[in-house]
């Protein structure tokens, strides 16, 4: 088995809330970071992945399926990679597979900047009350890199939030 899985994302503090706090500075970061870092990444891995029929796996966001995020920027950005990611597995198939894990808020250090209050309501927009932990989106990335017949996925992980 051989497999390369990428976890690279920028998010800016800004809220899609409003058009005039639109950035085209934060577009281009996110764009760069969060879908061309992505595509090189594997253009740099393909050799080996092919020689060994791997799998290359990204992780997105619950923001590129939901239309929310921290940011519009970050949102489309990371729609941007997810579909990248679908149109790139036809490209490099059937010797490698590619697919995309999209996880909801994840119990991190970066969830840590949450007031209790967010934390609660957070949860209680999730059927399972709580936040995704990393051991959730590792068992998927090992279950992605194992199964032979998944590619052009994205699997979205998010403790069943409510949209």
């Amino acid at each position: 088995m051989s497999s390369s899985p990428t976890s690279g994302g920028l998010s800016f503090g800004t809220l899609a809330i409003s058009m005039t706090i639109v950035f085209e500075a934060d577009w281009d970061r996110a764009y760069t970071m969060n879908v061309k870092s992505h595509l090189w990444l594997l253009q740099a891995t393909m050799p080996h992945l092919a020689e060994t029929e791997g799998c290359f796996v990204t992780t997105s966001s619950i923001a590129g399926v939901s239309g929310m995020g921290s940011s519009l920027a970050y949102g489309v950005s990371k729609a941007a990679q997810i579909h990248m990611m679908k149109g790139v597995a036809t490209m490099v198939g059937p010797g490698i597979r590619v697919n995309t894990i999209s996880p909801g808020i994840l119990e991190t250090d970066w969830s840590k900047r949450f007031t209790d209050e967010e934390k609660e309501q957070h949860k209680n927009q999730t059927r399972l009350k709580r936040f995704v932990r990393l051991e959730d989106v590792a068992e998927q990335v090992l279950i992605l890199a194992k199964n032979r017949s998944i590619t052009g996925a994205n699997i979205v992980i998010d403790a069943g939030f409510v949209r």
